[in-house]
Parts: C-alpha cells; sequence; structure tokens
C-alpha cells in the first residue's frame, strides 16, 4: 500500500470482504493503528476490533523506563494485564498500580486505559480468539 491512511484501509477491507462473498470477520487483531481501527468500524461495524497486547507490552521498555521503580512498574502492569481474571479486578489493580508508583499522569498509561476494552483480555474473555496476535 503507498498510504497507512482511512481511506487506503477502508478500500483495502472492501476487497477483502468482496473476496469473502461480502462476509465480515467476527473477530479482527491489529496494532494501535487509528486509520486501521477508523476502516474496520466502517467497514466492519459489527466486527469485534481488538488491539495484539503483545505489541502495546514491547513499548513498555520506551514508555516507562525512566521510572526509577521502572522493574517493580513492568513486573505489576504485566501481572496485572495478564492475569485479572474479570473486568472488576483489572478496575481495581488498574487504580491501585497508578496510586503506588504515582503514574496518574502518564499520558501513555492513561490512553491505554480509555482503549482498555480493546487489549485487556478481562474485557473480551467471552469471545473465542484462539491466542491470535499480529505477529502470526
Amino acid at each position: 500500500m503507498s498510504s497507512e491512511d482511512t481511506s487506503t484501509f477502508v478500500w483495502l477491507f472492501q476487497s477483502w470482504r468482496r473476496c469473502m462473498s461480502n462476509q465480515s470477520p467476527d473477530g479482527i487483531v491489529t496494532d494501535q493503528c487509528k486509520a486501521m481501527q477508523n476502516a474496520i468500524e466502517i467497514i466492519f461495524p459489527n466486527t469485534r476490533h481488538r488491539w495484539c497486547l503483545w505489541h502495546i507490552m514491547k513499548k513498555i521498555p520506551e514508555k516507562l523506563q525512566g521510572y526509577s521503580q521502572y522493574k517493580g512498574i513492568k513486573c505489576e502492569l504485566k501481572k496485572l494485564v495478564y492475569e485479572s481474571v474479570n473486568v472488576i479486578d483489572f478496575e481495581s489493580g488498574w487504580s491501585q498500580f497508578l496510586m503506588k508508583y504515582e503514574l496518574e499522569n502518564n499520558e501513555w498509561l492513561g490512553t491505554l486505559y480509555e482503549d482498555r476494552s480493546r487489549w485487556v483480555s478481562a474485557y473480551f474473555k467471552s469471545n473465542f480468539w484462539a491466542e491470535m496476535s499480529t505477529t502470526q
């Protein structure tokens, strides 16, 4: 593709859907590309769209390594994301995590939290994903 804007992804997904007898996928896993997200909402409005957790977790060093308690932050964030049994556990744990490490004003974590239903498994456990990630 020559550009990765919403209109290009709209064209791509329309073409894909035509090749699939006009059937939309039940679910789709992508990275955090906003243009792709916009196109999915337009072309596949009933498709469950989630983000690849691997891509998000890969950004932890880049986004959080500057904190003095980085090792603890990284460990607890992973535990919170991978081990939250349900939404209530995650929500409660997230608040405690932010307060413990004084991360309430971290912009990256704030943005992630806004879209938590796209990447935290506790929010989409009722859907079958076969442990898929965009790296596959």
